[in-house]
């Protein structure tokens, strides 16, 4: 890490009258967390690796509008653009397209000559256009990617997914949502529903669950299964351990929590010093 603490870019900006999604305030939070750990990443593995990759499953527009507000903030792949030693490429992913044109313009202006790459696509059947889109790791060219994971519910990312991607050597930062599973169990556990199992990639969920804490939580027994799946693909650092928990700003309602998963151990160092940086009580975006 770098002896002095790296100074995130503004986060307000003017609308530039493209596409801009609605998020709520607390959203700014796990902006600035995503910031400072990509920056810590680019700039820590610079000189250590032939090429660095930055992947965002669901990059958005790279603007939002903070709901009830007249405020327009970067989002996180923007803020990825703008970090101090830019990573080698970049590969931007979401389904909506009105999202991806908004983004590859404000990428473009913002930084054009980062080497991106945009896929107008649902995630969960095109892990391989991502694959392919990455400069292939060898003997001569040692890749390293961090990959962003942002879904607005469970039915929105399948663990095979996150499997596929688990062939690469790569870091992950992953939304868990808990609204979501908190407030549908019952959908969720009917035996024709298929989002827990797509979710966790374990059809046999329901029977973790009877055999369990009745008390636990389902958002929470989420989180937990979730965390075991990745240490089953050699995720040992980081984990729930060191999960973010991300609440409503008005209610203090549990939304989702940020959940980083590495192979390696200063992966989980990084984490650890990007919560501490990124405590909304600095107030470094503003």
């Amino acid at each position: 890490m770098s002896p002095k603490t790296p100074r995130p870019p503004q986060l307000d900006v003017e609308d530039d009258e493209l596409y801009t999604p609605k998020v709520g305030d607390w959203s700014e939070h796990k902006y600035r967390l995503l910031w400072y750990y990509a920056d810590l990443f680019a700039t820590s593995m610079k000189y250590k690796w032939d090429k660095r990759c930055y992947i965002d499953l669901f990059a958005g527009s790279g603007h939002a509008r903070i709901r009830g507000t007249s405020r327009i903030v970067k989002s996180s792949s923007l803020l990825a653009v703008q970090v101090t030693d830019p990573f080698d490429c970049y590969v931007f992913c979401d389904s909506n397209s009105d999202c991806s044109v908004a983004l590859k313009k404000r990428v473009a202006k913002l930084n054009p000559s980062a080497q991106c790459q945009f896929l107008d696509c649902d995630i969960n059947k095109s892990y391989n256009d991502v694959i392919s889109r990455l400069p292939p790791h060898g003997k001569s060219c040692k890749v390293l990617s961090f990959c962003f994971i942002d879904p607005f519910k469970l039915r929105d990312i399948k663990f095979k997914t996150i499997r596929n991607l688990s062939n690469l050597l790569i870091d992950y930062l992953i939304l868990i949502p808990r609204m979501d599973p908190a407030r549908n169990e019952k959908r969720y556990y009917a035996a024709s529903s298929k989002i827990v199992s797509g979710y966790l990639g374990n059809e046999a969920w329901r029977d973790m669950r009877r055999r369990g804490d009745p008390a636990l939580p389902f958002d929470l027994f989420i989180a937990r299964a979730l965390d075991g799946q990745m240490k089953s693909l050699g995720y040992n650092y980081g984990g729930i351990l060191e999960n973010v928990m991300i609440r409503s700003t008005k209610k203090n309602l549990l939304l989702y929590s940020l959940a980083f998963y590495s192979r390696r151990e200063l992966g989980e160092k990084f984490w650890r010093v990007t919560k501490k940086m990124s405590d909304p009580q600095l107030s470094l975006f503003r």
